[in-house]
């Protein structure tokens, strides 16, 4: 929902400046609520079930992962062996860097800083901060949409592995309502007014420069001539 409230956002500009404290509020909250399941599926805690603790248990336990047992969850599907071969085994590769990426990355390092300082916790030395946090922090939308996308490779690249599904980003329903919601506003009477009056304001002040010029041209000496 964050990431495509910032699309249409970014497609539906009138529509946005014509009610921006709202929109501004409503990307606020999308931002704080993708922000707290971010912390929690890059969460660090043993105890805890996150994307570092589920790569760690498909790497202990890749004996599920083996085309024989994908063949036994998949019995009664006539596409499985075309299946099987399309996505291949699973990769100990590049499950050691998923796993590496999960915790040791610097942008996994900087959502732990957040989680444990400011999201979940309110650290007793921000409090008397001379810099704000986010100044020693930074946390752009593009590295949260970089955190949201990665999770969802690293998903669907086992899930493909275990049992040859995936699950996608597109087409949810609250994508849909988001994306009427923002067309309804483009025909609201007022944004239509709203833009008829730019429009004879811009022809307005146009006729204006030209007039000036006109003006100006009219007021200059002749060009003296040899």
């Amino acid at each position: 929902m964050f990431k495509e409230s910032c699309r249409l956002a970014g497609e539906h500009l009138d529509a946005v400046n014509y009610s921006p404290f709202f929109w501004h509020h409503t990307q606020q909250a999308y931002i704080q609520t993708a922000l707290v399941y971010l912390h929690r599926i890059y969460d660090q805690h043993w105890q805890s079930f996150n994307l570092p603790r589920f790569l760690l248990t498909i790497r202990e336990y890749q004996s599920w992962f083996d085309s024989t047992e994908v063949r036994k969850r998949l019995e009664g599907n006539p596409s499985a062996e075309n299946l099987i071969r399309a996505i291949g085994s699973l990769d100990p590769v590049k499950l050691d860097e998923d796993i590496r990426f999960s915790s040791h990355d610097e942008k996994v390092k900087n959502l732990k800083a957040w989680r444990d300082r400011v999201t979940f916790h309110k650290d007793e030395r921000e409090l008397f901060r001379s810099k704000p946090f986010e100044k020693d922090h930074p946390l752009p939308y593009a590295d949260i949409e970089e955190l949201l996308d990665k999770g969802f490779q690293i998903l669907n690249r086992y899930s493909q592995y275990f049992d040859t599904s995936i699950y996608s980003e597109d087409g949810c329903r609250e994508w849909k309502d988001m994306k009427f919601v923002f067309e309804a506003i483009e025909h609201h009477p007022n944004l239509i007014q709203r833009r008829e009056h730019d429009k004879l304001e811009a022809k307005w002040i146009a006729e204006q420069q030209k007039q000036r010029d006109r003006d100006r041209d009219q007021s200059s000496p002749p060009a003296e001539t040899c």
